[in-house]
């Protein structure tokens, strides 16, 4: 279904091509003539105009000079009465993307239009995927043979195909936008797109404008309107990462979306219709997060229609080598290098490691592993250097006394999660920000690290 705007001074001709339009279940608005067109396409999520070459108040190519100048992507299709060569050949120059001449069959009109809407939704995705896709495909993707991943493997195929929006929960880096995306590969709207918004990357007051869109004027710098990401993704899958670093007021227009599927951009006045899926992913627990107050207990029940459990790596040991393969042959192919694999003492370190960062620190280790080798990986292409195994306490000092296996897993991981935290604010001059990007976190995760082992900078 596409949204059309048809600028027509003739109430018969506008009735017309609405009902022709609404046989293919296509939204349409109406103005009468030059002036309300505009100002409807200055507030609208419109996928193309239909614009009548004469108008009463004002010349229909004026008014395509003012939508393209607007908005240069929007697709105008022009009609008229008259086969004007010479018209034609201004409206083309102008941006127009067809030109129809009056009596038009039906099937002319829609194979126009639709045309139009559809070249129009691939240059959003375009380029939404240019500003917010990571570069790979979550059909494409290697998850691993364990049985934890199995599971998930398992709910993600149950959920993938239904409308239900899905909360994946997991530590950092456990792969949470892969399976957003394995979701929605697998889905009925996998030929649409999948936009991504790391909730925790940008503050605050950029949130809304990045999700709703603005108009012109809304705020300081606001020159020209600009659609949000829920206009990006329509039609297609809209995955907030880490969505408790929303703050309360944002939650609450992000319900008010879920309930009635309508945006209103900021500075806007009016509504606008919204068709896409939801997937948001969180490392907390979002329960506690309610009893602090921090997370609506409504949106949390709106967004929990269905929730999956990320398990981390060390949870799903298995799969360490066959990822630490697939990241090589990766990594060989971004780095134009053709390392042989990875020899037998790399490999048990790999096994070893306690993994705090999970399958991205196993891909950046790889990764630097691979630009750091001639022919193979060894082990001291790594850089774990005295960093503690996973079964080992620290406190042990090499000597097992505690046979607890996932205490001294938990105690080895905050060692190394401390040592890591501690050279990557080093690295960063005691940048939060960017010791945070550093290690592939957002912000308020390292905030919450640096209290948890109180850590004063």
């Amino acid at each position: 279904m596409s949204n059309f705007l048809v600028i027509e001074d003739d109430a018969d001709a506008r009735k017309v091509l609405k009902a022709v339009l609404g046989t293919r279940k296509h939204s349409v608005q109406e103005a009468a003539d030059g002036a309300e067109g505009l100002r409807m396409a200055e507030s609208a999520a419109l996928d193309a105009v239909l614009l009548d070459l004469v108008l009463g108040d004002m010349d229909g190519l004026t008014v395509l000079e003012k939508l393209k100048t607007d908005d240069p992507s929007l697709p105008v299709i022009i009609l008229t009465g008259h086969a004007d060569v010479h018209s034609a050949v201004r409206a083309m120059k102008l941006g127009a993307a067809d030109y129809l001449v009056k009596p038009f069959t039906n099937e002319e009109l829609l194979l126009v239009a639709e045309r139009a809407a559809k070249d129009r939704r691939f240059h959003r995705e375009l380029d939404a995927l240019r500003s917010h896709v990571a570069g790979f495909h979550g059909a494409d993707i290697f998850v691993g043979e364990s049985p934890a991943v199995k599971a998930v493997e398992k709910l993600v195929s149950q959920v993938a195909d239904t409308e239900l929006t899905v909360i994946l929960s997991g530590p950092s880096g456990a792969g949470k936008e892969v399976w957003a995306r394995r979701i929605h590969a697998l889905s009925s709207r996998r030929n649409n797109p999948f936009v991504a918004l790391d909730c925790g990357a940008l503050p605050e007051n950029l949130v809304e404008s990045e999700l709703f869109g603005y108009e012109r004027g809304a705020f300081t710098g606001a020159d020209r309107a600009r659609a949000g990401l829920f206009e990006a993704a329509y039609g297609g899958t809209l995955f907030l990462d880490e969505v408790s670093n929303l703050e309360v007021p944002t939650q609450a227009k992000l319900l008010r979306v879920l309930q009635e599927r309508r945006i209103r951009r900021l500075g806007g006045k009016k509504d606008i219709p919204v068709d896409v899926r939801i997937i948001t992913a969180t490392n907390k627990d979002l329960q506690s997060c309610i009893k602090e107050g921090a997370f609506r207990e409504d949106l949390y029940h709106r967004l929990n229609e269905f929730s999956i459990a990320l398990p981390s790596l060390r949870e799903r040991a298995a799969d360490i080598r066959p990822l630490a393969m697939y990241f090589l042959k990766e990594a060989n192919a971004g780095l134009k290098k053709s390392i042989a694999g990875i020899d037998t003492g790399a490999l048990a370190a790999l096994d070893a490691y306690a993994w705090p960062g999970n399958i991205r620190e196993l891909k950046n280790v790889i990764t630097r592993a691979v630009l750091m080798a001639d022919s193979e990986v060894s082990s001291s292409h790594l850089g774990f250097g005295d960093a503690p195994a996973a079964g080992v306490s620290p406190a042990c000092g090499g000597e097992i006394k505690d046979f607890d296996l996932k205490k001294a897993a938990k105690e080895a991981a905050s060692a190394v999660e401390k040592r890591v935290i501690a050279a990557a604010l080093e690295a960063s001059g005691g940048n939060k920000v960017k010791a945070a990007r550093l290690m592939g976190i957002d912000r308020k995760a390292l905030y919450n690290k640096l209290e948890e082992y109180n850590i004063v900078m």
